[in-house]
């Protein structure tokens, strides 16, 4: 199977920054781009009771987060003369948007981070991976 698009989803994270690592390490053998995706969550408004000028002070504050990690990501993969590219989208669903991207840019491979979560926070808060390994059409390696 030829890998020549590699999709890293990350959150800033020290689960996602191992899954970078990773994914440059592939790509670099395999000659393959890396799409690194941030997925900012957003919120129903109401949901949480937050008024709409804090909720925008929110995503504000989580699109510089995602902007400065990412940054952390550029000279690695320039070191590696790996192409890359940066994406960062509001969803209300990671899981879900990760697989809408990974299927329009016709991603070989998905390389993700383990939270690691168990027990109660694992059932109440799911695991992004987990979703994303049932419903990709692609190979997805979870690292930990």
């Amino acid at each position: 199977m030829a890998i020549t698009k590699i999709l890293v989803p990350v959150d800033g994270s020290s689960h996602s920054l191992k899954a970078f690592r990773a994914a440059l390490d592939i790509a670099k053998n395999k000659n393959a781009k890396i799409h690194v995706l941030t997925c900012l969550q957003k919120e129903d408004v109401g949901a949480w009771y937050i008024d709409k000028r804090t909720n925008k002070k929110i995503m504000g504050d989580a699109k510089k987060f995602a902007k400065e990690f990412l940054s952390k990501l550029e000279k690695p993969a320039s070191d590696a003369n790996v192409p890359i590219s940066f994406n960062v989208l509001e969803t209300k669903s990671s899981s879900n948007q990760i697989i809408k991207f990974s299927t329009s840019h016709k991603i070989d491979l998905i390389v993700i981070g383990s939270h690691g979560r168990s027990g109660f926070n694992k059932f109440l808060l799911g695991s992004v991976s987990n979703k994303v390994s049932q419903m990709a059409k692609c190979p997805v390696m979870i690292i930990k």
